[in-house]
């Protein structure tokens, strides 16, 4: 699957999405460093890019676009349009591709850093780019897998037009335990 990744840009009424570029690390050195404590169970606090050289971030872009290349993950920078200010990012993975076009299935996450909690922005950016994923990346199935105590990113899948379809036991391992993930999908028309 090749599809045109560095040059994406998708606009929204206070977004632009699109993947990082160099020019950028300011932006992402300030995101992470203004972010609040850890507010609840789903947000992380081991982020420490406080150590991170212009060097750094670049090898950070260009795994992004490796993994691009080998149609492995898209990843895209939310950001303040008004700002130019770092938000978070929304990730689509290819989850299953066959050759003959049969099964295209992707999974979409989502991080807003929390200082923007609660203001629509991982909504606005999901709806933004779902048209993306189904026409360019040719996803014909996208998932989100959420945790189901995290409320608020299942308002985002929701508020995005995906669907609650079931729920997943014990489905992946983290921090040393098996979890359950709600699974949220849409497909393309």
């Amino acid at each position: 699957m090749k599809c045109n990744y560095l040059n994406l840009c998708i606009e929204t009424d206070r977004l632009i999405i699109r993947p990082l570029e160099l020019t950028d690390f300011d932006a992402f050195k300030y995101s992470f460093a203004t972010r609040q404590p850890k507010q609840n169970e789903f947000d992380s606090d081991d982020i420490d890019v406080s150590h991170y050289t212009l060097r750094n971030f670049s090898e950070v872009i260009q795994s992004f676009i490796k993994l691009a290349d080998k149609d492995e993950s898209y990843i895209f920078g939310i950001f303040l349009k008004t700002t130019g200010e770092l938000l978070g990012k929304v990730e689509f993975s290819t989850l299953c591709r066959e050759l003959t076009g049969d099964i295209n299935w992707g999974v979409v996450g989502y991080i807003i850093h929390n200082r923007h909690w609660g203001k629509g922005y991982g909504t606005e950016a999901v709806r933004a780019t779902i048209p993306y994923a189904i026409h360019d990346l040719r996803y014909h199935r996208i998932e989100a897998h959420i945790t189901p105590t995290n409320t608020c990113s299942i308002k985002v899948a929701e508020h995005a037009g995906m669907n609650y379809e079931c729920t997943r036991e014990r489905f992946i391992r983290e921090d040393d335990q098996w979890i359950d993930k709600h699974i949220y999908t849409i497909t393309a028309p």
